[in-house]
């Protein structure tokens, strides 16, 4: 295709954009039902209630009975009695939130709270075994299979239990801003521990998929066209992806009409048979 049939046809051309590539490591994951956390974080508030209730009722009497007032021993002794039980059920309240969601979630609670009754959501993201992130990773990258866009997501802490079928370290994300229903299904990354390096990236509209497998069309001699076979590595932003494979850097690649110039090479029949 001559420069101005490119034109007419809306292809256009660019060469991929160097960029720094901070080492991340995927992670696959759910939206939680944030029904039982929420129910169980009720009863700590009621129990934290109660107790606060029951302590400041035992105070009361200890000191009316101190002063000689109408509290009895036996008042006292009931008093002491109401105190311990709260406390205990406190305890155990705050003891299965623990076990069933973690200490960070445990300790986070009331802020948690607050943004679930705002919107958020809460995810689990499971790594593949041998796979660590940074430990100070405070960011999770989260997208939808099958949508565009990157989500960004506060990294909690370690997941309280293990998944049977990914046997790798898990971890709890809150997604501020994003109405996520319950068990969708998400893809995402961790910063990773790796250094960072310096890799190739082309807007998302320069790949096509055919039999399988990611490619691009460059630009070759006497405008003709070449469709290369490329491997695909993370996001970068919402509408461009890492190559990291396949592409020179002074390439021009299609990044308009791509789809185009596949239809057409197999319309004509000359797909080749990878």
């Amino acid at each position: 295709l001559s420069p101005a049939k490119r034109t007419a046809a809306g292809i256009a051309l660019a060469k991929p954009t160097e960029t720094s590539l901070v080492s991340e490591v995927p992670a696959f994951g759910r939206v939680l039902d944030l029904a039982p956390l929420v129910t169980l974080a009720g009863e700590v508030e009621i129990a934290r209630t109660a107790q606060a209730a029951s302590e400041k009722e035992m105070d009361r009497a200890k000191k009316m009975f101190a002063a000689g007032g109408n509290a009895s021993a036996q008042t006292v002794e009931t008093a002491e009695a109401n105190a311990a039980r709260d406390r205990a059920v406190l305890a155990s309240a705050q003891a299965r939130l623990a076990a069933n969601w973690g200490r960070e979630i445990a300790g986070k609670l009331e802020s948690l709270t607050q943004a679930f009754a705002g919107g958020a959501a809460l995810a689990r993201l499971d790594l593949l075994p041998g796979e660590m992130p940074d430990p100070a990773a405070k960011t999770a990258h989260l997208n939808l299979p099958g949508a565009a866009g990157v989500i960004d997501a506060d990294v909690i802490g370690r997941a309280p239990t293990a998944d049977p079928q990914m046997p790798g370290a898990s971890f709890l994300v809150l997604v501020r801003g994003h109405p996520l229903p319950a068990g969708a299904a998400l893809r995402g990354t961790l910063p990773g521990t790796g250094a960072t390096t310096t890799g190739l990236v082309v807007p998302r509209s320069a790949i096509v998929y055919h039999q399988g497998s990611a490619w691009a069309f460059v630009l070759g001699e006497e405008d003709t066209f070449e469709r290369k076979l490329v491997s695909l590595g993370r996001s970068v932003g919402d509408d461009t992806v890492a190559v990291t494979q396949g592409l020179e850097a002074d390439e021009h690649v299609v990044t308009a009409g791509a789809q185009q110039l596949l239809a057409a090479e197999l319309q004509a029949g000359g797909a080749p048979e990878e």
